[in-house]
């Protein structure tokens, strides 16, 4: 029995009890009805990893004919699958089509239709250009699809574009922030979709893996793209690539608050995290912000009643105060214990925010 099922047979069992009356009850049940056209969330998995096979054999069986065919007919044979995805976007969009296990599908095979097609047609007739230009020309073409398909894959991995545009384009001399500039507003191509998929308030399971791929994308891709695109190749300054990673993540954190994104707030701690812990070697002051940055998480998690905030912040802090403490000349012995000691302390801490939490529900 479904959720829903269960709140219309609680329904109408308080109707028959008398508790409320024929008109409230029909009310309640249209409230919590869902759409007609919503079907279960495998259902969906199931037909979007089909529409990526049926794609994939596609191109498969055009590889194996390939060299048996003229021009004309290479770049006619590339580009029928695309068109033919347009016509049945197009067709459905005026029939007003909503369920996501037709858009979905759809979504996926088109934008393997539209990369085939650009990469045949580019090969066939033996396009000049460059591997970036290549990639701005896919993402440009699959942009209308994402925002018309609605596809929550496409959704979540269209940025990756932009990263791997600005990946390709390995020659920025003298034009590195306009570069980095472009990177962004490649990116920020995408929110447009991202928006249309949150108005859209899908199914929990779709909810939490976009905005996990999404938030990783726009704070961990985001602050790579950032680091290959900068002037001077800022790998090679790790305080400033660790300064990237916290500002972009904060970025992502503070949205993720402000619009009330869920997971958002967590993925950007972890890349906080992940960043803070590259510091024990590096500058006493980056290694100090660390350290603060572990404390505020820790103290947030207590202050919240968060076991998973308060877990990360304390094993940071754990991990820099301990890392340091390993690179002093203090015997094996003494770093043994203190190693101990410091597990057990996180272990305690657990279970006493454990039991205080079970307290304040009760």
């Amino acid at each position: 029995m479904t959720k829903q099922e269960w709140i219309k047979n609680e329904i109408l069992t308080w109707q028959s009890e008398g508790i409320i009356n024929k008109v409230l009850a029909e009310t309640l049940i249209g409230r919590y009805k869902t759409e007609a056209s919503k079907i279960s969330w495998g259902a969906i998995i199931v037909g979007a990893f089909g529409a990526l096979m049926i794609g994939l054999g596609i191109i498969a069986l055009f590889a194996a004919n390939w060299d048996s065919l003229n021009r004309p007919a290479r770049a006619a044979v590339a580009v029928t699958p695309f068109i033919v995805c347009g016509l049945v976007g197009i067709i459905a969009s005026f029939k007003n089509v909503k369920a996501m296990a037709f858009w979905e599908p759809l979504g996926i095979l088109w934008c393997v239709s539209t990369v085939a097609a650009a990469c045949l047609v580019a090969q066939t007739y033996q396009v000049g250009g460059s591997v970036p230009g290549l990639v701005l020309l896919v993402a440009l073409l699959t942009l209308p699809i994402a925002w018309l398909t609605k596809s929550v894959a496409i959704m979540m991995f269209w940025p990756l574009f932009a990263i791997i545009w600005a990946a390709a384009s390995e020659d920025f001399e003298g034009e590195s922030w306009s570069s980095l500039g472009k990177s962004f507003a490649l990116m920020a191509l995408s929110l447009p979709a991202f928006i249309a998929f949150l108005r859209r308030k899908p199914c929990r399971a779709a909810l939490v893996a976009g905005l996990i791929v999404t938030g990783l994308l726009y704070s961990l891709g985001a602050a790579i793209m950032t680091l290959t695109v900068m002037p001077y190749r800022s790998w090679a300054y790790p305080e400033v690539s660790v300064m990237v990673f916290w500002v972009l993540s904060a970025i992502v954190l503070g949205l993720g608050v402000k619009f009330k994104l869920p997971t958002w707030p967590m993925i950007a701690t972890i890349v906080i995290s992940g960043a803070a812990m590259t510091t024990v070697s590096q500058e006493i002051w980056i290694f100090g912000l660390s350290v603060l940055i572990a404390v505020s998480i820790a103290w947030y998690g207590i202050w919240r009643v968060k076991l998973s905030y308060m877990n990360i912040g304390a094993a940071l802090f754990l991990w820099l105060l301990l890392a340091k403490f390993f690179e002093s000349k203090i015997s094996f012995t003494i770093k043994g214990i203190v190693l101990i000691c410091s597990g057990v302390a996180l272990t305690l801490l657990n279970v006493a925010m454990t039991q205080f939490k079970k307290r304040r529900v009760k």
